[in-house]
């Protein structure tokens, strides 16, 4: 099932064929590959899902989480493959209900989107450059934020709009998952970030962190750190002056909050590595975990209840367009 109201900009380069969005070829379109190739994994209604679509969200989904491809099975990462199968499944029996609805995705929202994605970048070459990597071209990436919107626009409509969860419903959810409402421990973490390139080689990423140690010790020796995240500082992603907020070891980014948490405050990390770059923390607060009384959890738990409701009508939902489409798998996933 899929597991957010939109698969989201995540999924930004898991395109099938530029004829399966209506997008004009030309000279300059890249051809798609060979099947043998590239597999058809599943149809969907005669629409083709790829296995390149599949490991490009993999590897996409992986990257975001930070989590490291080497230290999972063989076994683990074959059901990850099978579960993204599964959700492009969904998300394009999605997209074929807002064809069919006719939802209107405008232009202005479409360029907003692609805004924040080449924000990601360094710059206008680098953001061509990963497209090109993919086999895509500005337009085609543009056309794959349009119909993210248009998945995204359908669900909104079919699945939000109902009575919120009542008083009673929020003390009974309380009363029952107290113990799961405990107060994570937490800390406020500023960041210094440094991006590398998809697979940049032993010497670049040698020279990056040995830059990133110098600046630890200018740090540690009295350099201010707000200075050093605005000269040295590549992320987009965070608040302003590097701000990264509260963070969580069950978060969205375990590895760092794993390393703050073990930080006291003020304290500056050493350099540590994700998959997206190199990181250097500071510390600003932290909060014990704890037991939350039901005032302090009722937002979170009002939350928790209101997407418990959309998670059922969009199951409910997809499973009817299943019952109602020719899914066909084709080839086994590895």
């Amino acid at each position: 099932m899929i597991r957010s109201a939109c698969l989201g900009l995540a999924m930004i380069l898991a395109f099938t064929t530029w004829e399966t969005y209506g997008v004009p070829g030309n000279a300059q379109d890249p051809p798609s590959p060979p099947a043998s190739v590239d597999p058809v994994m599943a149809k969907v209604n005669q629409t083709e899902i790829r296995a390149s679509q599949v490991e490009q969200v993999l590897q996409l989904s992986l990257r975001r989480g930070s989590r490291n491809t080497d230290s999972l099975s063989e076994e683990r990462m074959g059901r990850l493959r099978r579960q993204v199968l599964d959700q492009l499944v969904e998300e394009e029996l999605l997209y074929q209900l807002s064809q069919k609805e006719k939802v209107q995705v405008p232009e202005k929202r479409v360029d907003e989107e692609v805004q924040t994605l080449q924000s990601r970048f360094l710059s206008p070459e680098e953001y061509e450059a990963s497209l090109k990597e993919q086999g895509l071209t500005p337009a085609l990436a543009r056309e794959r934020v349009r119909r993210n919107l248009a998945v995204e626009e359908i669900i909104r409509q079919k699945t939000t709009g109902g009575a919120g969860p009542s008083e009673a419903e929020i003390a009974e959810y309380y009363k029952k998952n107290r113990e799961r409402l405990r107060r994570a421990e937490s800390a406020r973490v500023q960041q210094i970030f440094v991006r590398l390139p998809p697979r940049s080689d032993p010497e670049t990423k040698g020279r990056a962190r040995q830059a990133l140690e110098a600046l630890i010790k200018e740090i540690r020796g009295g350099k201010d750190f707000g200075a050093a995240i605005r000269e040295y500082s590549q992320g987009t992603d965070q608040g302003p002056g590097g701000d990264l907020g509260w963070v969580t070891r069950n978060g969205p980014t375990p590895i760092l909050a794993d390393a703050a948490l073990k930080l006291k405050v003020g304290e500056i990390s050493d350099v540590l590595e994700t998959p997206a770059g190199f990181h250097v923390l500071k510390v600003l607060e932290k909060k014990p975990g704890g037991e939350a009384s039901l005032e302090e959890a009722r937002a979170q738990v009002e939350s928790l209840l209101r997407q418990q409701k959309e998670r059922e009508a969009l199951a409910s939902l997809v499973a009817k367009l299943k019952t109602e489409a020719r899914i066909e798998f084709v080839t086994p996933v590895p």
